[in-house]
């Protein structure tokens, strides 16, 4: 009876074993990404892929995705910066919140709309999927926001 309840015990301290190493290799993954900076490269909204304006803008880091810490990250678009809230809610899956936008106009046409595409996709909801170079953020709508590794990246 003893034998039993000790081989019970084994198995049910390997499954919670087993489930916390699951655990820490979708956090220790995940992370890997976090410690880049990211360029949007395009933005694909309603099934059009729309490409990051090349034109110059008033902001230096213009586009670029800076993971903050363990909860935030900053964000500029042509003339806005933009800081906000992640939490990762299982493999591949994070929400993206309190997104708060600057409330600079842009004169230019093109950049406001591309800007405008932006911050509609990445909010809410997140699919991502990571390669060395890529990160890609796909919302429940199919509308994604492709990222590539800054040439300028620095690893934290």
């Amino acid at each position: 009876m003893k034998t039993n309840q000790l081989t019970i015990l084994l198995i049910l301290l390997l499954l919670v074993s087993c489930k916390k190493t699951k655990e820490n290799e979708i956090l220790t993954v995940s992370k890997v990404f976090l410690q880049s900076e990211w360029k949007v490269q395009s933005v694909m909204n309603e099934g059009r892929r729309f490409m990051v304006p090349v034109d110059r803008t008033p902001i230096k880091e213009a586009y670029i995705l800076k993971f903050v810490n363990d909860t935030c990250f900053t964000m500029t678009s042509s003339v806005n910066y933009c800081g906000g809230k992640y939490k990762f809610v299982s493999e591949n899956n994070m929400v993206i919140s309190d997104c708060g936008w600057t409330r600079v106009y842009n004169l230019l046409a093109h950049q406001s709309n591309f800007d405008a595409y932006l911050t509609s996709v990445f909010n809410g909801d997140m699919y991502y999927f990571y390669t060395v170079n890529t990160l890609i953020f796909r919302n429940t709508e199919n509308n994604e926001v492709v990222f590539i590794k800054n040439s300028s990246s620095k690893v934290y």
